[in-house]
């Protein structure tokens, strides 16, 4: 018989218990942002499934960074419809500076 190999909820799953005792040396408010994370992780699982990369942490990784980046993004731009104020025209909004490439 042929082996099977792990899908990236269990590989996902399997890393969180490898962190665990990390976790719980962390404040009990870090922890409730450490499980945030994996929470991230799990909902991205079908895309890092696809790519299949030969270290699963790294996609999980992403999975996280990609979570947060949203919540940035989300934040921003609702910062940038407080600051422009009643009634101002789109184009008058003042711009945050985007999150850009580092340069090289």
């Amino acid at each position: 018989m042929g082996r099977t190999t792990q899908t990236m909820t269990q590989l996902v799953a399997q890393e969180e218990a490898y962190w665990g005792s990390f976790r719980r040396a962390l404040r009990k408010e870090d922890q409730v942002i450490f499980d945030k994370l994996f929470a991230a992780a799990r909902h991205h699982t079908a895309p890092a499934h696809y790519a299949s990369h030969a270290t699963p942490f790294d996609s999980i990784l992403l999975a996280m960074i990609l979570e947060a980046m949203k919540a940035m993004e989300e934040l921003r731009q609702r910062l940038e419809a407080l600051t422009a104020g009643p009634g101002a025209h789109d184009s008058e909004l003042r711009q945050l500076p985007e999150l850009t490439e580092p340069h090289s």
